[in-house]
C-alpha cells in the first residue's frame, strides 16, 4: 500500500459517517443503485457515488458512501473463523478490516443496518459488526437472515449474479448459505435453525441436485448433514446417483469429489463394500483426467496419483500392477519431452583476468589463490532471491513442482508457496537449486577452470604438491591424506572423472571427523543396540547446528543442496550407488563440489599458509 493510500485509509477512519449522513443518502434506496450479488461490484458503486458526491461538494454523502465502500471491500472467507480479512496486504500495511470501525462508527452502523433495503449489504453491515463484537446478538441474527434473504432474492431474480456461469447454484450462493449457518452455529443454533433458513437451504439443495451442480451439491450436503438437515443414507444414495449420471460428462475432479463423498457417506453407514465401490469409481476419474492430457509426463503424474489412491483402498493389487506397467511406459516416453535451454553468458573478461592472475605465480601461491578464488553464496541471500522471484512470477509459484531422475521417475515434489503464505524450508531449498546452479556455472567457467588450466600449463603440479595441505588440514582424517592429495591433483589437472570419484566419497567421513573433534557424536544407536555412523542426510537432520558451528551456515547449506537434497545434484547419493556417469563428472556442480572440498581443506590453514604450507610446497617444487 502506497503512502498516499495509507493516508486515505487514515482519513476514512477519521471521517465518521453519522446517522444524519446515512439518512441523507437514504439506506432504503441502495437496491436501486445496484442489484448485484457481489460485494466487489457494490464497493465500486459506492466508490463512484462518493466520487460524484465529492465533485458536487456533498460532504455528507461522501462520508456515508466511503464507509459503505470500505465495508464491502473486506475479503470474505465464509468457511473460516476469520471471516473478514484485508483486501490488500503489502509492504507491512493493509487495507481496512471490521475492527478498524470499533467505537462510534460501529454504533452508528448497528443503528442503520436494518434500514438497508439491499439484503447483501444489510448482511455485510450486520455481520461485520457482530464479527468484531460478539455481544451484538441482534446483529448476528440480522446477518444470518439477510444472507438467506440475498439467496432468496437471487432465485427470484431480484439480485443478479453478474458473471457467466454454467450452474444454477454458483459458488457465491453457497458461500452466503455457509456463512449464514456458520453464524447460527456460533450463537448456538446449529441444530435449531429457523424454519425460513431450512426452507431456503432446501430450495438451494434441490436446485443443485436437479441441475447436476456437483460442487454445490457436495458443499451443501456436507453442510446439511452437520446441521441435522440431511441423513447420511440420503447423501450416499443421491451422491452415487449424481456421480453415475455425470461420470463421462462433467469435470472429472468434481465427479471424483462426489464419488468420494458417497464413499464417505457409505462408510458412515457401515457399508464398507459400497464405500469401496465408490472409491474405485473415484480412481476412474483420476485416470479420466490422465487420459485427457497429451503429455507423457503429465500422464505419468496422474498414474502415480491413481496408484496411491488404490493403495489407500486396499485389496487392489491387480489394478495396481496394471497401472505400474503403464506408469513405466509413460516415464520412458516422458524422457523424449525433456528439453534443454541455454542462456548465453559472456565470461571472457573473467576468464582472461583469472589466467593473468595465475600465470606469474609460484605453485604455493597458485594453490592458495585457487582455494579462495570464489565464495559460497549466503543462505539468506539465496532465500531473498527466491522470495523476489515468487513476487515476479506469481502464477508459477502457485503450482506444485516435481523433480525427476534420468529415467523419468519422479523422485521429489514440493508444494507451492503462493503470495500471502509463508514458504516452507523445503520450498526454499528447491527454489535455491536454480540460484545455486547459476553460481556453480559462473564460478567454474569464470574462475575455477581457467585457474586450473593455467596452473597445469605453467607448472607441473601433482599430488606431491598437495600432500602438505592434506597432512596439515583439520578437514582431512588421518590415513586419508594421500587420497585427498590425489583427488586435488586430478582436479587441477582436469581429470574430473578421477577427481570426482576420489573426493566426493570422502566428504561424509570428513564431516564426521570434524564434528567428532569438536565433541559431537555422529554415531546412531540401532534398535538391536548396535551402533553405526550417521549418513550425510542424517547428520544434516540431526546435527545441523553442529555443522553450522563448524563450517558456517552458508557452507552447511551448500552441503545439503549439492550432496544431499533429492532433486538436486545429489552427488553423495549418485556416487554411492554407482549412478554417476562420466559426463556428470564434467558438469559445473561436480567441479564446484570438488573445489569446495579443496577450499575446506585449505580454510583451516589460512593463517599458517606462509609459515607451514608455502615452505613445504617450495621444498618439493625446488
Amino acid at each position: 500500500m502506497s503512502d498516499k493510500e495509507q493516508e486515505e485509509k487514515q482519513q476514512l477512519l477519521m471521517d465518521v459517517a453519522t446517522l444524519d449522513d446515512f439518512a441523507h443518502i437514504n439506506p432504503a434506496s441502495v437496491l436501486a443503485m445496484s442489484n448485484s450479488l457481489h460485494f466487489h461490484t457494490l464497493e465500486m458503486v459506492f466508490q463512484e457515488a462518493a466520487h460524484a458526491a465529492k465533485e458536487a461538494g456533498d460532504d455528507s454523502a461522501v462520508r456515508a458512501y466511503n464507509v459503505l465502500a470500505v465495508i464491502c471491500s473486506y475479503h470474505f472467507n465464509p468457511d473460516r473463523s476469520d471471516a473478514f480479512t484485508p483486501q490488500i496486504i503489502m509492504g507491512g500495511r493493509r487495507s481496512l478490516i471490521p475492527s478498524d470501525y470499533l467505537g462510534e462508527q460501529q454504533v452508528i452502523l448497528t443503528e442503520i443496518a436494518e434500514q438497508v433495503d439491499h439484503p447483501l449489504l444489510r448482511a455485510r453491515i450486520a455481520d461485520s459488526c457482530w464479527y468484531s463484537n460478539k455481544k451484538l446478538h441482534t446483529m448476528a441474527e440480522l446477518a444470518s437472515s439477510s444472507y438467506l434473504n440475498a439467496v432468496e432474492s437471487f432465485f427470484s431474480k431480484a439480485l443478479l449474479y453478474q458473471y457467466e456461469s454454467d450452474f444454477e447454484v454458483p459458488s457465491k450462493v453457497v458461500d452466503l448459505i455457509e456463512r449464514a449457518f456458520a453464524i447460527y452455529a456460533s450463537i448456538g443454533k446449529r441444530k435449531n435453525t429457523p424454519d425460513t433458513a431450512k426452507k431456503t437451504f432446501a430450495l438451494t439443495y434441490q436446485t443443485a441436485k436437479d441441475n447436476q451442480n456437483l460442487v454445490a451439491f457436495h458443499r451443501l450436503s456436507s453442510l446439511g448433514q452437520s446441521c441435522g438437515l440431511i441423513e447420511w443414507r440420503d447423501i450416499a444414495i443421491e451422491a452415487e446417483a449424481m456421480a453415475i449420471a455425470a461420470k463421462d460428462k462433467q469435470y472429472a475432479e468434481a465427479v471424483k469429489k462426489v464419488w468420494l463423498h458417497a464413499a464417505h457417506a457409505y462408510f458412515k453407514l457401515g457399508d464398507k463394500e459400497s464405500s469401496t465401490r465408490c472409491k474405485v469409481s473415484a480412481v476412474d476419474q483420476t485416470l479420466r483426467m490422465r487420459d485427457a492430457v497429451g503429455s507423457a509426463t503429465a500422464k505419468a503424474s496422474w498414474t502415480r496419483d491413481a496408484i496411491g489412491e488404490l493403495r489407500s483402498i486396499g485389496g487392489m493389487q491387480e489394478k495396481i500392477e496394471v497401472l505400474k506397467k503403464e506408469l513405466q511406459q509413460y516415464e520412458d516416453d516422458s524422457l523424449s519431452e525433456l528439453g534443454e535451454f541455454s542462456i548465453p553468458i559472456d565470461l571472457t573478461e573473467e576468464r582472461q583476468a583469472t589466467i593473468e592472475d595465475f600465470e606469474e605465480l609460484e605453485v604455493h601461491e597458485m594453490l592458495f589463490r585457487l582455494a579462495f578464488i570464489t565464495s559460497n553464496p549466503e543462505k539468506i541471500a539465496l532465500h531473498k532471491n527466491c522470495l523476489k522471484k515468487r513476487s515476479q512470477y506469481f502464477f508459477s509459484s502457485m503450482s506444485e513442482k516435481s523433480y525427476s531422475d534420468e529415467k523419468g521417475k519422479v523422485i521429489a515434489t514440493v508444494s507451492s508457496a503462493p503470495l500471502g503464505n509463508n514458504p516452507s524450508e523445503e520450498w526454499f531449498d528447491y527454489e535455491s537449486l536454480a540460484e545455486m546452479s547459476f553460481h556453480y556455472h559462473i564460478s567454474v567457467e569464470g574462475f575455477i577452470k581457467p585457474a586450473c588450466m593455467t596452473m597445469s600449463r605453467c607448472q607441473s603440479i601433482d599430488e606431491r604438491h598437495l600432500e602438505p595441505i592434506a597432512y596439515h588440514s583439520a578437514f582431512v582424517p588421518p590415513g586419508h591424506e594421500s587420497v585427498f592429495a590425489l583427488g586435488f591433483a586430478r582436479l587441477i589437472q582436469g581429470d574430473m572423472i578421477s577427481a570426482a570419484h576420489t573426493l566426493i566419497p570422502q566428504l561424509e567421513n570428513s564431516l564426521r571427523y570434524v564434528l567428532n573433534n569438536r565433541g559431537s557424536s555422529t554415531a546412531k544407536l540401532n534398535i538391536d543396540l548396535t551402533q553405526e555412523d550417521q549418513s550425510l542426510s542424517q547428520m544434516y537432520s540431526n546435527r545441523k547446528k553442529e555443522l553450522e558451528q563448524a563450517f558456517g551456515v552458508d557452507i552447511t547449506y551448500a552441503f545439503h543442496l549439492l550432496f544431499n537434497l533429492k532433486g538436486g545434484p545429489m552427488l553423495r547419493h549418485e556416487m554411492a550407488h554407482g549412478k554417476f556417469t562420466a559426463g556428470e563428472c564434467h558438469q559445473s556442480a561436480c567441479i564446484y563440489a570438488c573445489w569446495l572440498m579443496f577450499h575446506l581443506a585449505c580454510a583451516p590453514l589460512y593463517r599458517h599458509w606462509e609459515s607451514h604450507i608455502a615452505r613445504a610446497i617450495q621444498e618439493i617444487t625446488h
